[in-house]
């Protein structure tokens, strides 16, 4: 029987564990930015990290020395072509050699390529997908949207995939049992909308246990989650968030991906990651400071250690 994870409710609990856990060691894709090299140099300083740096030679040294980071006893894997700098890192999180892949300057696309082609040669089918977590005031466990990143508009059988990696991934974080609310909208007149069909049978195949051990929800709305079996909400000071399930699922992509990006509004924090069956990728956006790259990383050194020990 396997070990239970010990259940992580908030980005401080991650970044705990992670300083334990370390160093893991990570292989970075183009660190040719300031924000990035802060962020590698204060991971690995820290002991969560232990870089092997690939990308253009010139660039990363010269990054490096503005920020003050000695990377003379660092690895270096000297490479110009971007295509060759994600299969290089992809290529050794999946052969075992590295724990960790993030991306640097480097656009998200070729790091895609590299993992669906990594996975082609194992024979590993899983869908790949972005899962996003959410850290709320006033809630007492970290929210996983998904996907945020990947699919653009997924058919059903995408959308169990999705779910089923979510599922895993918040046992991986300690959730045994995780609610799952799936995201649509829905129409009173006219036929049913193909978000919401799928809603309904993802709800029958829970009930068989095909996505892992968790309970899909009926509501496919925030305001009907929220209100719970109430008619109205007179004001906000009403909403029990407590209500939000651990999971949501969205449609398709322009809906994950605006909806995720509302922490620069919102009073929430958020970090990222795609998980593999070797390992996780962290995928910053170009625009992170490294503050938030390094919440990242340390997310990416907790999930690569509860991925090869095993989850609940």
């Amino acid at each position: 029987m396997k070990k239970e994870n010990p259940l992580i409710r908030s980005f401080a609990d991650i970044d705990s564990i992670a300083s334990e856990q370390g160093p893991k060691t990570l292989a970075v894709l183009a660190p040719e930015d300031e924000e990035f090299m802060l962020a590698i140099k204060r991971s690995s300083r820290e002991k969560i990290v232990r870089p092997v740096l690939i990308g253009n030679k010139k660039k990363m040294e010269t990054v490096a020395d503005r920020v003050e980071f000695d990377i003379s006893g660092i690895e270096k894997i000297f490479e110009e072509d971007r295509q060759s700098i994600a299969d290089l890192g992809i290529s050794r999180l999946f052969a075992g050699s590295v724990d960790i892949v993030s991306k640097g300057q480097i656009p998200t696309s070729y790091v895609y390529r590299s993992v669906i082609q990594a996975k082609s040669r194992i024979k590993d089918r899983v869908t790949i997908s972005v899962i996003s977590l959410w850290e709320i005031p006033g809630v007492d466990r970290l929210i996983i949207l998904t996907d945020t990143g990947v699919n653009i508009n997924p058919n059903f059988r995408a959308k169990v995939n999705i779910t089923r990696n979510a599922v895993h991934f918040s046992n991986l974080l300690g959730y045994t049992k995780p609610r799952v609310g799936i995201i649509s909208s829905e129409r009173e007149i006219g036929e049913s909308m193909g978000s919401w069909q799928d809603a309904v049978r993802l709800r029958e195949v829970a009930m068989s246990g095909d996505l892992g051990i968790c309970e899909v929800v009926e509501a496919t709305s925030f305001i009907k989650m929220f209100l719970g079996k109430r008619k109205t909400l007179k004001n906000y000071e009403d909403i029990d968030m407590t209500k939000l399930p651990e999971i949501l699922l969205v449609p398709n992509l322009d809906t994950g991906n605006i909806l995720v990006k509302l922490d620069f509004f919102l009073d929430v924090n958020r970090r990222s990651l795609v998980s593999t069956s070797k390992g996780p990728v962290i995928i910053p956006s170009r625009s992170d400071y490294s503050d938030s790259i390094s919440g990242e990383l340390a997310l990416g050194v907790v999930a690569a250690d509860r991925i090869k020990t095993g989850t609940n």
